[in-house]
């Protein structure tokens, strides 16, 4: 296991529009903010969506598209960056119709239906991503 210490710097809150996507909407935030990298957590309403889960044997990601109404129950994730672009890694629970959950790796497009609440969470050193060749995955490099 390797690890660093870091310090929250600062909090950012947006709210995101219907029809706009919830990742692209992230990416806006980091570059006007200039933020170094960061915690995220989300919570809203989405009507279009991509989940993945990562498969171990073939090492890609599996991907599901849905164009339905779900509430956003849960989402979180990071900020870290790979040749100098901000990377958005996040993991998300929808909650359906009939009260079931989907959930998995959250992948664009991820359009919002009524709204999108983002908390980013600031800290005060810059995450990167490194290619894993074990994995064929970028994963955090610390």
């Amino acid at each position: 296991m390797r690890s660093i210490e870091s310090k929250i710097k600062r909090v950012i809150i947006g709210k995101v529009e219907p029809d706009e996507d919830l990742i692209d909407s992230i990416i806006k935030m980091i570059k006007d903010y200039n933020i170094k990298s960061g915690l995220i957590n989300c919570i809203g309403a989405l009507k279009k969506f991509t989940l993945g889960y990562f498969d171990f044997e073939s090492k890609e990601y599996l991907r599901k598209e849905y164009n339905s109404f779900v509430e956003l129950v849960s989402c979180m994730g990071n900020i870290s960056f790979k040749d100098g672009e901000p990377i958005v890694h996040l993991h998300a629970s929808m909650g359906t119709k009939d009260y079931t959950i989907l959930g998995g790796h959250l992948f664009q497009p991820s359009i919002v239906s009524i709204t999108g609440e983002v908390y980013i969470f600031e800290i005060d050193k810059k995450l990167n991503r490194a290619e894993d060749s074990q994995f064929g995955l970028t994963l955090l490099d610390i």
